[in-house]
């Protein structure tokens, strides 16, 4: 594990998060948030796990509450460092401890198949768009994906069996976003004729299994591809809440290319590489990077972070030394604060390269 070879300044890089032995009111926020994360956590384990591991999920729920203890009060007794980056590892910790490796997945296999189901008339409703008007539709389709995370308050009831993503499109906020650098974008996108699009390669970091994933990035990433970028997609090694892992990736892949011509094509060609970060947890530390991923990227001219952990949690003031695009919803009170937003406010920020 290393440092991403993408990145501007590796010597001064340092994962965007806040010090909770500095700061109690935060310290408050973020363990209750990940208390009652957990115990929803439990709840999914004792579906996906049955009766059989009742022992395994009361260990993991004691184990947890012990991790967590330490950190009430006002005055901690503790060496840092300390912030959500840590406390997503001791959470995906007391989990695999126990044998609970993937206590979500029964949600992403249901998410992964409505999305799978929707994703035709996402493509139909694509190309029925002028061309002129395809790029912003495909942002907001990345917006509304977002909204499909298991690993928010905010949006945990949009979790369902049935999607109806048009209807989600139409709810995300109008233009201006909260960062909207989509103009500038734009002038880089190309829009009729065979144009190519200005970058040759793109690693594009991925967030949340189902309509995240299938209806929000894959669209966009496929669009990219029709205009001869080679798409590199880089997904977690491990699961983690309802975030996509790398070989779930190759496998959703296959079975898209197979309702999609165009998307089969651009495989078939060699447009798409999957490679594991190396990570597993819903944020990334952009210095503990796999070397699978260093190679891939290599020769990338364009960094795309989608959703709130990657982009903005983790990665909101990261310079690449290359073209960066950063793309979420926001879905957290105080992770919205931080700049200066509102939950269900749109980041759309594009760094490019003089």
């Amino acid at each position: 594990m290393s440092h991403f070879c993408r990145l501007a300044n590796p010597a001064e890089y340092s994962v965007t998060d806040v010090d909770l032995l500095a700061d109690a009111q935060a310290r408050r926020y973020w363990v209750k948030l990940f208390e009652d994360h957990f115990a929803r956590a439990l709840d999914a384990a004792r579906t996906a796990y049955g009766r059989t591991y009742a022992r395994q999920i009361e260990s993991a729920r004691k184990g947890f509450a012990k991790a967590m203890a330490p950190l009430a009060g006002d005055e901690l007794a503790m060496d840092g460092p300390l912030g959500v980056v840590q406390l997503c590892r001791m959470r995906e910790k007391v989990l695999r401890d126990n044998g609970l490796h993937d206590p979500f997945r029964h949600i992403k296999q249901r998410e992964n198949a409505a999305a799978a189901e929707t994703y035709p008339q996402v493509i139909r409703k694509l190309t029925s768009l002028p061309p002129e008007e395809r790029w912003a539709h495909l942002v907001r389709g990345v917006f509304a994906g977002n909204i499909f995370d298991l690993g928010s308050a905010a949006t945990m009831g949009y979790a369902s069996d049935k999607v109806n993503f048009e209807a989600v499109i139409q709810q995300i906020k109008p233009r201006p976003w909260l960062i909207d650098d989509f103009d500038d974008l734009a002038e880089m996108l190309p829009v009729g004729g065979s144009e190519p699009a200005p970058w040759a390669k793109a690693v594009i970091f991925l967030d949340n299994a189902g309509a995240d994933f299938i209806l929000g990035v894959m669209p966009l990433v496929r669009q990219l591809a029709g205009r001869g970028t080679q798409i590199v997609l880089a997904a977690n090694e491990l699961p983690s809440l309802n975030d996509i892992t790398a070989d779930e990736t190759v496998q959703i892949i296959k079975e898209l290319a197979a309702m999609d011509p165009d998307l089969a094509s651009y495989v078939k060609a060699g447009l798409f590489e999957v490679v594991s970060t190396g990570n597993d947890i819903p944020l990334i530390d952009l210095s503990e990077v796999s070397q699978e991923l260093n190679e891939a990227a290599q020769d990338a001219d364009l960094v795309v972070l989608e959703g709130m952990g990657r982009s903005v949690e983790s990665n909101l003031d990261t310079e690449f030394d290359v073209d960066s695009i950063q793309l979420c919803l926001l879905k957290d009170p105080v992770i919205a604060a931080r700049v200066n937003g509102e939950v269900f406010d749109c980041v759309c920020m594009y760094r490019p390269q003089e």
